[in-house]
């Protein structure tokens, strides 16, 4: 019940805000919006080792070691993506002729950096599956974060508007994950074995995500150089609805398979 109530509640979120900022903003907003978070993206795909679900499947996933080092490389990785969305933002501005995003890559980057002192517990809940406070969060922090864009889009329609949501959701989510979830506090911390087994796992996770990456936004990659930066708002937005209407049709035959309906 928890996650279908998640589910329907944060796609008609995601609805109701697309449809609103569509409205707000201008494409060429969406257009380069689009370009960032494929960059972002992919930095933190081709580096991901799976800590959450090393946390979720590991046996060790308990131990306060084994999660203060894992907490520790995650925030080490955030650190390092910010740094390399910093060093990247000259070059792909020259490579799209758009220099806006000499500015927005670095300022965007932060996420990765704020989303790298995530609490563990999020992990911990996870594979205690304490779903309520996990879909509260989730929820709470999405609907903050798209009131945060939509009353800055009002106020002032730029590109800004939707990096700033983005800060202000990943740093309530983060400070969130610190207050609401239970278990001890993260410290840093380095325990050799417990590198050594998220390592293990990581590089299984690292091919899975780099080939989902090529495979899912090539095509913003390859349009983003071909066309304008209007043209590729114009279909991040088509794209962006076309899978709402997807999603949709999927939590429809979930829920029906899910909860039947009764006999006549």
């Amino acid at each position: 019940m928890w996650f279908f109530a998640g589910e329907w509640t944060h796609y008609a979120l995601r609805l109701g805000g697309n449809l609103i900022l569509t409205r707000l903003l201008f494409p060429e907003a969406f257009g380069l919006m689009s370009l960032v978070q494929v960059f972002l993206m992919g930095l933190e795909m081709f580096s991901d080792i799976g800590i959450v679900p090393s946390i979720i499947q590991n046996k060790q996933g308990d131990d306060p070691e084994f999660l203060n080092t894992a907490w520790t490389i995650q925030v080490g990785r955030g650190f390092l993506l910010w740094i390399f969305s910093c060093l990247i933002a000259l070059p792909a501005a020259n490579f799209y002729k758009e220099p806006m995003l000499g500015q927005l890559l670095p300022i965007s980057g932060t996420t990765a950096l704020i989303a790298g002192f995530k609490s563990t517990k999020l992990a911990t809940a996870n594979r205690k599956l304490t779903l309520g406070k996990l879909t509260i969060l989730e929820l709470g922090t999405y609907a903050l974060g798209l009131l945060a864009t939509i009353s800055w889009a009002w106020i002032s329609p730029s590109v800004w508007a939707l990096v700033g949501g983005g800060i202000v959701t990943v740093l309530v989510e983060t400070i969130l994950s610190h207050l609401l979830l239970e278990g001890a506090p993260n410290r840093f911390c380095w325990n050799q074995e417990a590198f050594r087994s998220l390592q293990q796992f990581g590089r299984w996770i690292f091919v899975s995500t780099a080939l989902t990456f090529l495979a899912g936004q090539g095509d913003r990659l390859l349009l983003g150089r071909l066309m304008d930066v209007h043209f590729l708002g114009i279909y991040t937005i088509a794209i962006t609805l076309a899978r709402l209407v997807n999603q949709l049709r999927n939590l429809t035959k979930i829920s029906c398979i899910t909860f039947p309906s009764p006999p006549a």
